[in-house]
């Protein structure tokens, strides 16, 4: 589900038909897609899959979502634990996991420690991915990650003008970008 298409040849985000779609997806899982048309990630994901694929019925629709969220959730895990490795020299494990929907239409859960992936938007997707991995190493491994070389302190995922990244609880500047 990762097509990159011109965004010519993208449904718009105004056309009735996705319209329709966006509302019943709305309906049948009990969450405003059309909220997610706010954030470019979000409204990339929904715009793809709806030309790729058509006004998909929920229960085809659920899986895309899971795989979205799990792949990109994956990928930023595998980014930031690389990252950590060459920062601590220690290898450290925080797995991604997926749990299946018990509603046969439900949108099934993917979460990185304690933190649980709801987003579309690969940026928001990354910011909660990386809390997930700052949390588990800090419950798990006593283990304050990243740092901020200026301040000595950890920083947070942040969503940014310019994506995701590590800022500074101190001053509020970027340390780092985040992958996404």
């Amino acid at each position: 589900m990762d097509h990159t298409h011109p965004e010519a040849s993208l449904t718009h985000p105004d056309d009735p038909a996705f319209r329709a779609w966006l509302q019943t997806l709305s309906h049948a899982f009990g969450h405003d897609f059309e909220e997610e048309l706010a954030s470019p990630g979000g409204r990339a994901f929904l715009r793809t899959t709806f030309t790729d694929n058509g006004a998909v019925p929920a229960p085809h629709f659920a899986p895309l979502v899971d795989e979205h969220r799990r792949v990109h959730a994956e990928r930023v895990v595998t980014a930031l634990l690389a990252r950590a490795r060459r920062d601590t020299g220690r290898t450290f494990d925080v797995p991604v996991r997926y749990e299946w929907s018990d509603d046969r239409d439900g949108i099934g859960q993917v979460s990185v420690g304690h933190e649980t992936v709801d987003a579309l938007d690969p940026v928001d997707i990354a910011v909660t991915a990386a809390e997930g991995v700052q949390c588990r190493l800090a419950d798990r491994e006593l283990l304050v990650w990243p740092i901020c070389p200026d301040h000595r302190t950890g920083p947070h995922p942040t969503r940014t003008p310019t994506g995701a990244a590590w800022v500074c609880s101190v001053t509020g500047h970027v340390v780092a970008p985040l992958p996404s």
